[in-house]
């Protein structure tokens, strides 16, 4: 029997770079009964997919902290800081510390630098006249930078004994061989004011402290979308209970529960308009500006779904709960959002790969300058300058910061126009897609198929011809039972013409779905069948549809054929127009240079009816639910990458089969959950932006890598001084932490330009 696996997601602390990635992926991946872990440097999160009868959260935590950084149990998506408020914390705590270093490292410079810069100094501390006191004052303002920077020691220094280094090491090593060598020459054998490197390792500090700043500020605007749909959660709703209204706790709502909604406040749960009518705002969910209106309806069921998070503009509505907690909506989406970000997408492998030597192949080079330059003869001061350069240069932030950052941004701008990606992997395989393959019904379509024609047929000699009621009547009272847009339609003309007549519905005493076919039930001991004609034939009703009944049906609708007790007594006919933007999107795919191609369940002459519509050329009709996966697997074994737009039960096989399964917002659950891209708007246009979002998140990812790994392909050989032997310029390791600093807030900086991605306007 397969095992069960559990995800439970870790809040990660004290991880620096993407190397520390690297490590605590081993730490939780060596943990007996882990399948999978991924760690999201850019949240401080990890996803541990594991097997809870062989390994337990206790062994997962304790993993982690064995090497070296703490780990926390999410329960819940609120048990942590929200990942904006998290960054903000960090940039709180990196700026104070910026702050502090800068206070003493620009007397400090300007104490060291002043003579170079044509400042003169008081001969009480002039390098000339009294080194010792000069070499003295700069050692006491280097201390209070030192502390600010404490934590590249203390998380360094461990590091680099566990055999594990990280960036923290190489700042530790750089900072640490400038102090050093600057005791050296002020304590040692001879005083030499030259060989003071205090504002080296002052200006280093301060730097990468400001550049770290300003990283997790950057971070906190790309983790913005998450937080702004965590905000979303109401803390309180308003009971209604044997006509008394109580304020609530939320976390006290149950299925079933009544709650009143007042103009202004926001929707607590997914639920059911009882009472009331309003206009709501759902832009926060769907990225529509416009309100949608809710009322209640003849019976408690009929009224309009509102969804907890939105808001109520202005009216008093009465609400009947139906999900609460991690079963809402807007649960379901935060959860759908978290999950994208914090996998991981196929194109950040090699960054992994180079992350995890990265470190101890930058602390090989550093030795290797340092001993070139001392067998070359160069000056004890020129070797110092040129390993410390190499070692505050390099840069594996950028490199952890690339993928998850870019992630982060492209999926909460989609999560915020009401496109969910559901995870990295998927956000990557659509932007490879170069075939759509759409379901007809309810995608194309509105999904509301009306009755516009009823065909009678006329009965054996002596028998008397039904009519138009009759006919009506048996379909309507066979499909009470079915879930089908079209079986949904014939019941809601038959309600129609109640309204305005006494057309009662036969009882039925049996009923069966024939999935893919129609309904067969038993009315008035009459054996009623309604369908396709592949349904006729089945039950030997007839084998092909009859000639002058034919000629009747208008083209482009779809026919449903009534039969009773083995006689075809009728013909319903239904039209489902296409939706309006239908043409408009079929339009955006081709431009964007994909192959469109309709499936359907339908007849041919009405699918070519939509397809005309909305410019599609290529149709596959009367197919069969179990049918839609095998013709998208006919399409990838011709090499296509396939993306499946669906809505419902019967689109779920395609849906999972396809390289890219895209599900629309009024969709079943189970289409939903068998999708990768779920729209919370029915509208095709959005899988357009889905797409091209898609493209412009990997064409950033491939951005920020090129400059991850071209800064440091470039900028350590520079360090390292090798273009000095031709003439070419040295790098002074000041420069370097300044280079280092801003590495991985320009990446940050580039995936925030996700933000400003251009969406349609509807």
């Amino acid at each position: 029997m397969e095992q069960e696996i559990e995800v439970i997601n870790l809040d990660i602390q004290g991880m620096s770079c993407a190397s520390c990635v690297i490590s605590v992926e081993k730490a939780l991946g060596d943990v007996e009964g882990v399948e999978l872990a991924e760690v999201n440097f850019a949240l401080n999160r990890a996803a541990v997919h594991y097997n809870p009868e062989i390994a337990n959260p206790s062994a997962l935590e304790a993993s982690v902290e064995a090497a070296g950084f703490e780990a926390r149990r999410l329960q819940e998506s609120a048990d942590a800081p929200e990942p904006s408020e998290q960054s903000e914390q960090e940039y709180v705590k990196f700026r104070g510390k910026m702050w502090l270093a800068l206070v003493f490292t620009v007397p400090l410079v300007l104490l060291a630098m002043g003579p170079m810069l044509g400042f003169s100094l008081p001969l009480l501390f002039s390098p000339e006249t009294n080194p010792l006191r000069y070499g003295l004052i700069q050692l006491l303002l280097t201390l209070p930078v030192l502390w600010a920077g404490r934590e590249f020691y203390s998380k360094g220094v461990p590091a680099f004994l566990r055999r594990k280094p990280n960036m923290d090491t190489l700042v530790a090593l750089g900072t640490a061989a400038a102090v050093g060598f600057s005791l050296w020459n002020l304590f040692g054998t001879q005083l030499n004011a030259e060989g003071f490197y205090f504002e080296t390792a002052g200006v280093i500090i301060a730097l990468i402290l400001l550049g770290k700043s300003l990283e997790a500020k950057s971070k906190s605007r790309a983790s913005a979308a998450i937080s702004s749909l965590l905000k979303l959660r109401p803390k309180e709703a308003i009971l209604v209970h044997e006509g008394k209204e109580s304020n609530i706790s939320i976390d006290l709502v149950h299925p079933g529960d009544v709650l009143r909604v007042r103009p202004g406040g926001i929707i607590p749960a997914d639920g059911i308009v009882v009472e009331g009518a309003s206009y709501v705002d759902e832009s926060m969910l769907t990225g529509e500006p416009v309100p949608v209106e809710k009322t209640s309806g003849k019976s408690a069921s009929d009224g309009s779904e509102v969804t907890g998070g939105t808001l109520n503009t202005n009216g008093l509505l009465t609400i009947r709960v139906k999900r609460v907690g991690g079963e809402t909506t807007l649960a379901r989406i935060i959860r759908l959002v978290e999950n994208a970000q914090l996998a991981k997408a196929p194109v950040a492998r090699l960054a992994d790969q180079v992350a995890g030597v990265f470190v101890p192949i930058v602390l090989v080079i550093a030795a290797s300058t340092g001993f070139f330059w001392w067998y070359s003869g160069a000056s004890a001061n020129e070797i110092l300058s040129y390993t410390v350069a190499v070692l505050v240069i390099a840069c594996p932030c950028a490199l952890g910061l690339a993928t998850p950052i870019a992630i982060m941004v492209g999926t909460g701008t989609g999560a915020q126009h009401g496109i969910l990606f559901r995870n990295a992997p998927a956000l990557e395989a659509a932007q490879g897609l170069d075939t759509i393959i759409m379901d007809k019904t309810g995608t194309l379509t509105v999904g509301r198929p009306q009755v516009t024609q009823i065909l009678t047929v006329e009965g054996n000699s002596g028998v008397p011809v039904p009519d138009e009621k009759e006919v009506l009547r048996f379909a309507a009272a066979a499909e009470q039972g079915s879930e089908h847009p079209l079986g949904r339609a014939v019941v809601a003309e038959a309600e129609k013409r109640n309204q305005t007549a006494n057309f009662t519905l036969p009882e039925i005493s049996g009923f069966e779905a024939k999935t893919g076919f129609g309904v067969k039930a038993v009315c008035n001991g009459k054996l009623v069948l309604v369908g396709n004609p592949a349904l006729m034939r089945a039950e030997n009703v007839f084998n092909e549809v009859p000639e002058n009944l034919a000629k009747q049906i208008i083209s482009g609708s779809t026919p449903i054929f009534v039969a009773v007790d083995g006689k075809l007594i009728g013909v319903i006919c239904l039209a489902d127009e296409a939706r309006p933007e239908s043409k408009t999107a079929v339009r955006k795919f081709q431009e964007l240079g994909l192959e469109v191609v309709m499936l359907t369940g339908d007849h041919q002459s009405s699918a070519e009816a939509v397809a005309s519509k909305t410019g599609i050329t290529k149709i596959h009709s009367g197919v069969l639910p179990e049918e839609k996966a095998e013709i998208v697997k006919q399409y990838q074994a011709q090499g296509a990458r396939v993306g499946m737009i669906g809505d419902g039960i019967n689109d779920a096989p395609a849906l999972a089969q396809a390289d890219v399964g895209i599900a629309m917002g009024s969709g079943t659950d189970v289409a939903m959950e068998t999708s990768d891209i779920v729209l919370m708007k029915n509208d095709l246009r959005h899988v357009a932006d889905a797409l091209r979002l898609s493209r412009a998140t990997l064409r950033n990812i491939r951005q920020n890598l090129f400059w991850a790994f071209g800064y440091n392909v470039i900028g350590i050989p520079i360090a390292a001084g090798l273009l000095v032997p031709f003439g070419g310029p040295a790098l002074h390791p000041m420069l370097a932490a300044g280079a280092m600093a801003f590495s991985s807030v320009s990446v940050v900086m580039n995936s925030l330009r996700l933000r400003g991605f251009s969406f349609f306007k509807s």
